[in-house]
């Protein structure tokens, strides 16, 4: 069985230095032979897609609800000696299982709390025996309603990026934080159940984690170094026909022009629409210079978002809610592994939205996706503590009083031997002038 293992794994050029199980190499041989399907037989594809399309877009076996998009990315814990931790497990979704746990409960009514400080709002955030759910930046009210199956009477001004759960044993309030503004709201409720208390209790990983203040911006630290696997993946390219099925009036059967060079593949529907494609990466560039843009609200740019990603048909698995500029009219969505978003699988993340311009739409995105998770036996990554990134900043000669944020995230590399994997390495990244890179970029350029 050893031989034949062997012989299949060199006679489909995947990888030699992993000893594959024979039921992983069917599946990438099945997986070629799929994607060789697309390639040689796209209308066949496509007759197959529109069988099962729906009217927001593509399959509806990659149909994903708003609140998979628009969830919290992070659980953390604070105990009775105001110790916080950040809780995962790789056998369960915590953040899932605590939201299941909240949606059963009542919330009753909405105020705002006045005259916020800002020690007032640190203290808020650090209080003892609670449960803080970050999302990655500013959520509407309507969202929260969406994700916890309540009828809340919420203005459609409130906005937030964090929950906050006490864990007393009244159970009967929560509170929402902005920290764009230091805004604080809480929520009445009744119906509370203890259930929650049992999740925490089940989660297998704890690590150590401070929300601080730092600079008018909160920071999650880690106090301590912190190790981390390395993962990789089978990736999967969807085809350039899919997207002008999507994206174009007529697909690819209307009047698109086409120009092709060695870099990259143009097409033009019209003077509306414009698909580039970069041949080598795989990144696309799609403009709709007619397209339709509600400056209502965050909560309306939330829901067209969504609509988008529907409709452009990139896989939507593990894909999250990353990020928006202060105008509200750009927007960054990354894929997500074990909690932590994925760089570098764009210049901007898995994808990016804007409507910068009154009728024009435009995105950014990948061709390539995660398909199937595969063996790698290389040894965990040792990150430093954010103390020690910090004091390498200052070192590098930039002042602490820039950085914007700063997040362990994976980033994402083709494996040298073959680019049908990609792995999947955790780095510190950090955000200044409104732009994330690695550490070690930035200390370049320091």
């Amino acid at each position: 069985m050893h031989n034949r293992d062997s012989h299949f794994v060199k006679k489909f050029g995947v990888f030699s230095q992993y000893m594959l199980p024979t039921s992983l190499v069917l599946v990438i041989a099945i997986s070629l032979a799929f994607t060789w399907l697309i390639w040689t037989n796209p209308a066949h594809f496509n007759k197959s897609m529109n069988e099962n399309t729906t009217a927001t877009g593509p399959t509806q076996l990659s149909a994903r609800v708003i609140t998979d998009i628009y969830a919290p990315t992070q659980i953390i814990y604070t105990d009775a000696s105001q110790n916080q931790k950040l809780l995962f497990d790789q056998k369960i979704n915590v953040v899932n299982e605590v939201i299941k746990d909240i949606q059963p409960w009542h919330f009753n009514k909405i105020k705002q709390i006045e005259n916020v400080t800002t020690k007032k709002y640190g203290q808020i955030l650090n209080q003892k025996n609670t449960l803080i759910m970050n999302y990655p930046d500013s959520i509407s009210g309507e969202i929260l309603n969406d994700t916890f199956n309540q009828r809340l009477s919420i203005s459609s001004k409130v906005q937030f990026n964090r929950v906050i759960v006490p864990l007393n044993s009244k159970l009967d309030k929560i509170y929402l934080l902005n920290d764009n503004d230091f805004t604080v709201y809480e929520i009445s409720v009744k119906g509370a159940s203890t259930r929650i208390l049992h999740t925490i209790e089940q989660v297998k990983t704890a690590i150590p984690v401070v929300e601080i203040l730092y600079h008018k911006h909160v920071l999650l630290i880690y106090p301590e170094d912190i190790m981390l696997k390395q993962y990789s993946y089978l990736q999967n390219r969807q085809s350039q026909h899919l997207f002008l099925t999507n994206l174009f009036n007529n697909g690819s059967n209307g009047d698109v022009k086409t120009r092709k060079t060695v870099e990259t593949t143009t097409y033009e529907e019209g003077n509306d629409r414009r698909i580039v494609f970069d041949n080598k990466t795989g990144i696309v560039d799609y403009q709709n210079f007619n397209g339709s843009k509600s400056n209502v609200n965050l909560n309306n740019s939330l829901h067209q978002g969504f609509n988008d990603l529907l409709a452009i048909g990139v896989p939507l698995d593990n894909m999250r809610y990353f990020e928006t500029n202060g105008t509200e009219n750009s927007f960054v969505y990354r894929t997500y592994v074990e909690g932590f978003p994925i760089f570098n699988q764009t210049r901007y993340g898995a994808v990016k939205l804007s409507y910068e311009t009154p009728g024009t739409e435009h995105a950014t995105f990948s061709q390539y996706s995660l398909q199937v998770p595969l063996p790698n036996n290389q040894p965990m990554i040792k990150l430093d503590a954010s103390p020690t990134v910090l004091r390498q900043l200052v070192s590098a000669g930039i002042s602490v009083n820039k950085v914007q944020d700063m997040q362990i995230g994976y980033e994402w590399q083709t494996d040298p031997s073959t680019d049908m994997v990609v792995n999947l390495r955790p780095v510190w990244y950090i955000e200044i002038d409104n732009k994330w890179q690695r550490l070690e970029q930035w200390l370049q350029k320091g």
